[in-house]
């Protein structure tokens, strides 16, 4: 039975893991955000002196529509649930319309009583490493081909992301130095060796964590500096540069709380 409310875990539907499950609610939650502050002199106020975004918690409520004499069978399809949330990855619900949130931890509830058939479950599933809601489709700039450019990409959101980057070699001879900005932030690059037909990716995984690649290959020990490619919601410029023409290619994600 499709319901009206709905939640995935990568493809996967709650819903269709059994017929007999019934989603009760789902509340999408927001960012838990650590503030530390500091008084003012002079006896009123306070000066914030550190901000950070801890974690996000979705909890998903559901029930179980099988008589209660049928025990075995509620265990089962409350042990199929576990399951199912215990793959983590990319979580989607219906009421945060093209939207994702990257699962690091799934805190699973205590099955209970199965003789209770009016029982209801909740499932929480928590994010530590990007503790936002996401755009499942990014923002886009593309630029021609040539090794020193500038591109403007519009980032969504509201909240500050990171920005992927993709530089397709199109000299047909190796590039050894690469550099791009955006937002303030700079990575540069030597030493490459980044072949004649080959991309250099600068992106992100679901972590969040700043990976280089040259197809499978590291090159994260090319780079030199402390700098990711953070950026804000609206217009950011972002330039590069290299020995030899490329297309650079330019995603953000929008977040959300």
């Amino acid at each position: 039975m499709i319901l009206s409310k709905r939640v995935a875990l990568g493809d996967v539907q709650l819903d269709e893991l059994h017929e007999a499950i019934v989603i009760r609610s789902i509340n999408p939650g927001v960012p838990h955000e650590n503030i530390t502050a500091v008084s003012r002199m002079g006896g009123s106020g306070q000066r914030v002196t550190g901000q950070h975004w801890e974690s996000l918690d979705v909890t998903v409520t559901y029930a179980i529509d099988i008589p209660k004499r049928e025990m075995s069978l509620r265990r089962q399809i409350f042990d199929t649930v576990n399951a199912w949330a215990a793959r983590r990855g990319w979580l989607t619900v219906n009421q945060m319309q093209n939207r994702k949130m990257y699962v690091d931890k799934v805190i699973f509830p205590s099955g209970g009583d199965m003789w209770d058939w009016l029982s209801e479950y909740t499932l929480t599933f928590r994010s530590y490493n990007v503790p936002f809601w996401q755009d499942i489709t990014p923002a886009q700039a593309v630029s021609g081909i040539t090794n020193n450019g500038s591109i403007s990409l519009a980032v969504p959101g509201i909240l500050t992301t990171t920005m992927d980057a993709y530089f397709e070699n199109k000299s047909g001879m190796t590039i050894n130095n690469f550099r791009i900005t955006a937002g303030g932030n700079e990575i540069r690059l030597s030493s490459l060796g980044l072949g004649g037909t080959e991309t250099l990716a600068i992106n992100h995984g679901g972590d969040g964590l700043l990976q280089i690649k040259i197809g499978s290959r590291s090159v994260y020990h090319k780079y030199t500096g402390n700098d990711d490619l953070y950026v804000n919601p609206g217009p950011v410029g972002v330039s590069f540069s290299a020995e030899r023409a490329g297309i650079l290619t330019a995603y953000a994600w929008g977040r959300y709380v």
